[in-house]
């Protein structure tokens, strides 16, 4: 019987002959590419390096973290099928699960400590560098302060569209956007953001808050902040937007902000996505969990998906394996 290294290490062998053609300086110019045009800019530093690195790190999630990456797909924005995945599960799922396990390998061994319940209160400075952090954490009598000096600091935190309130920086940077519900959760403050400003560090592109478009209204709570993103994944199989109506506005593969700006010159506020069979198939563990959560339904037949769309039977044209709101 195969040892379970030998097999890690066979697994890690197919998937590279599976994406070999995509492990190339083409490819790394194909990805640098396609971002600098979803973001409307040259090619620059940031943009070059995430490109010219992506190869490595998908090398080090293989073999040093074991993610399954065997699948190749496209998504929106994309020239071509490039996006690597799991053959079965969610990408997100994947790669947090397998760090996670590799952390607490490092912890075992007595390399790495981790700190829970802590919160990070101030970035310690001298001589105009960062040296630590000052933290509190819970304790038996109340919040405890403490101070970490460390030779490097790696502020590793920021999302901020959660805090809607006149003095965040969604309302300092994207007062436009303070209507709209988030997928972020409760804990996206900024905090990260704001430590750094406070010792001076300077920010960028803080106005490029990106606004998706498939965030499912769940019918449970239809007017909630928060929404459950639909992963981007669905749209990429083959899933179309239609409006309330029952039409097809969009080409689904296009940059998010152009399907957004479809969304928006529609007339509606709230759109169905669906899916064939096939594509419901290809993305058996997305639509499980999305059903599961009562985010999706299954309905069969275009005269089913009429009904539920709530449109004449006729007016939605070709056949549907699911369906979901999206807003």
């Amino acid at each position: 019987e195969e040892q379970p290294a030998a097999a890690a290490a066979a697994a890690v062998e197919e998937e590279e002959e599976a994406t070999s053609a995509l492990s190339s300086s083409a490819l790394s110019s194909l990805l640098a590419s396609d971002t600098a045009r979803s973001a409307q800019r040259d090619v620059d530093a940031r943009i070059a390096t995430l490109a010219t690195h992506a190869d490595a790190a998908i090398e080090w999630l293989r073999r040093r973290a074991r993610v399954d990456l065997s699948q190749v797909a496209q998504l929106g924005g994309h020239s071509i099928a490039r996006t690597l995945r799991p053959a079965s599960g969610a990408i997100g799922y994947a790669l947090v699960s397998a760090v996670h396990t590799q952390v607490l390998a490092f912890e075992s061994s007595g390399l790495l400590t981790t700190l829970t319940g802590c919160r990070a209160m101030g970035l310690l400075t001298q001589d105009g560098c960062v040296v630590g952090v000052n933290f509190t954490r819970d304790g038996d009598e109340g919040a405890e302060q403490h101070t970490l000096r460390a030779k490097h600091t790696v502020l590793a935190t920021g999302g901020f569209a959660s805090d809607r309130s006149p003095s965040s920086l969604l309302a300092r940077h994207r007062p436009d956007l303070l209507s709209l519900a988030s997928s972020n959760g409760d804990w996206a403050t900024g905090d990260g953001v704001k430590l750094g400003e406070r010792i001076g560090a300077a920010t960028v592109d803080m106005e490029r808050v990106q606004v998706h478009p498939t965030g499912f209204v769940d019918p449970a709570s239809p007017a909630a902040a928060t929404k459950f993103l639909c992963g981007e994944l669905v749209r990429g199989v083959g899933a179309i937007l239609l409006t309330p109506d029952g039409t097809r506005f969009v080409n689904e593969m296009q940059a998010r902000d152009k399907v957004v700006a479809a969304q928006r010159g529609s007339g509606f506020d709230v759109f169905g996505i669906v899916l064939n069979k096939a594509a419901a198939t290809e993305a058996a563990a997305h639509v499980g969990f999305y059903k599961h959560k009562g985010l999706m339904v299954e309905v069969e037949g275009v005269d089913a998906l009429a009904q539920w769309l709530c449109v004449p039977p006729g007016v939605a044209k070709g056949g549907a394996g699911g369906g979901g709101g999206s807003g």
